[in-house]
């Protein structure tokens, strides 16, 4: 993917429509993006750089709004002004699914930005208004920054995972470096960043077990090359 390291995935569109007040809040933010089209890169690439379930969406769709990776962020923040405004002059908040969720239900949408979208997380915003209850802006940007440690906090890959990798390094190799990549992999959380996704525990027992898996790797072919010698 072209300039992969520079424009993270923001959203996916079908249609160039759907797309347009994205774009404008953008171009008027002069904030860098380009689009791509998810149809013409590959599976393994998608996969590679958004993840497994990114990739599976976005090839769903035909347009990829992509922004460069300094104005990621304010991208972000310049969308919820523009989709909170869009929100309140529309009044479009009475057809919104949201109404049907209660007031926990909907604080539960504005803590939780990475399984929500910017525009539900605007509308339960102002459903709770409507209801009498405030949450202001520094609220909102509070709960974001907490769930940002949240998802940042890589995950311990258990003891039995570590053993497993120590067993398939010395048995045969390939699988072993397989487990290995995959406990060393990062992951793009929803304000752009790239983490790991696994303690350094963990991943420290996957460098180990990759390096005894290359070198069994080694040690059997040259075996098997000196054997038929």
């Amino acid at each position: 993917m072209e300039d992969e390291k520079n424009y993270i995935l923001l959203r996916v569109f079908r249609e160039e429509e759907d797309m347009k007040f994205f774009t404008d809040v953008l171009d008027d933010s002069n904030i860098d993006y380009k689009v791509d089209n998810p149809q013409s890169i590959s599976d393994n690439t998608l996969a590679t750089a958004y993840g497994v379930q990114v990739a599976e969406d976005a090839l769903q769709y035909k347009f990829m709004l992509m922004v460069a990776k300094d104005d990621f962020e304010r991208a972000q923040t310049e969308l919820r002004s523009h989709i909170a405004e869009w929100i309140s002059n529309a009044g479009s908040e009475e057809n919104s699914l949201l109404n049907e969720f209660n007031d926990e239900e909907l604080l539960d949408v504005i803590k939780k930005p990475d399984e929500w979208s910017e525009e539900d997380s605007a509308m339960a915003q102002a459903l709770l208004e409507k209801r009498g209850k405030h949450v202001s802006n520094e609220v909102v940007e509070a709960y974001r920054q907490k769930r940002l440690e949240e998802v940042r906090k890589p995950k311990f890959g258990g003891y039995f995972t570590i053993i497993i990798g120590y067993i398939f390094a010395f048995a045969g190799g390939i699988i072993g470096i397989f487990l290995a990549a995959s406990l060393l992999g990062k992951k793009r959380i929803f304000n752009g960043e790239k983490v790991n996704i696994y303690d350094k525990k963990t991943r420290v027992n996957a460098v180990i077990y990759l390096i005894i898996s290359i070198l069994v790797v080694i040690a059997l072919t040259v075996f098997l090359v000196m054997k038929n010698l």
